[in-house]
């Protein structure tokens, strides 16, 4: 004869807790383990923020991405493609900075 688990007059659950009750909990925290998007969200801008990287967010009228692609640095196809846009912005500033312009040598 098997012996038991448990004493006399012990229960068997001794926590009370039904099966679809503990598969729920357990489900509960495998869920709350994974990243919200929030939490996503957060994490990447405060890594951002210990790299030294500055986040900036404008808006870029129809003239100026007109003005990229007129001068050949943005693609006509993207010129809805806020990455594309972007990615163009950022490769225009470096340029400028390579280059050493400064507000004084663009006037006229």
């Amino acid at each position: 004869m098997r012996a038991r688990m448990w004493k006399p007059g012990e229960s068997g659950n001794p926590a009370g807790v039904s099966k679809a009750y503990a598969e729920a909990v357990r489900e509960m925290s495998m869920r709350a383990r994974e990243l919200s998007l929030g939490a996503e969200r957060t994490r990447r801008w405060r890594e951002r923020r210990r790299q030294g990287v500055v986040v900036v967010s404008f808006d870029v009228a129809p003239d100026v991405t007109a003005k990229l692609i007129g001068l050949g640095w943005l693609d006509p196809n993207k010129r809805d493609d806020k990455e594309a846009i972007a990615t163009v912005l950022i490769e225009v500033a470096e340029k400028a900075t390579e280059l050493e312009v400064t507000p004084a040598s663009c006037s006229t």
